[in-house]
């Protein structure tokens, strides 16, 4: 994961970050994760994404994480390791088109 230019890299993807969305550095949003330790998890499945709640515990790089998904969680019957993304919002967040 890395950062160049405009260009933010995932996991092989480049996507585009306009620079008013990235008002805080690497360290002050992997402290706002773990304080907060609940997100949505996104993975990419067989027959396309599989997405859910989850509850969390980044270890201590911030690459990784511990969570918690039910047996019936088609993530986890998905199978593990998985390459995954993990999108933490505060409390009462929304995403607003203005």
């Amino acid at each position: 994961m890395g950062n160049r230019g405009g260009f933010f890299h995932v996991a092989g993807l480049t996507l585009h970050t306009n620079p008013a969305f990235r008002a805080a550095d690497r360290k002050t949003n992997l402290a706002f994760a773990r304080k907060r330790g609940f997100g949505v998890l996104a993975v990419n499945g067989l027959e396309g994404p599989l997405i859910s709640h989850v509850p969390f515990v980044l270890h201590a790089a911030g690459t990784m994480a511990d969570i918690h998904l039910t047996r019936s969680n088609p993530i986890a019957r998905a199978g593990v390791p998985a390459d995954a993304v993990i999108a933490v919002m505060g409390p009462d967040a929304d995403i607003s088109p203005d």
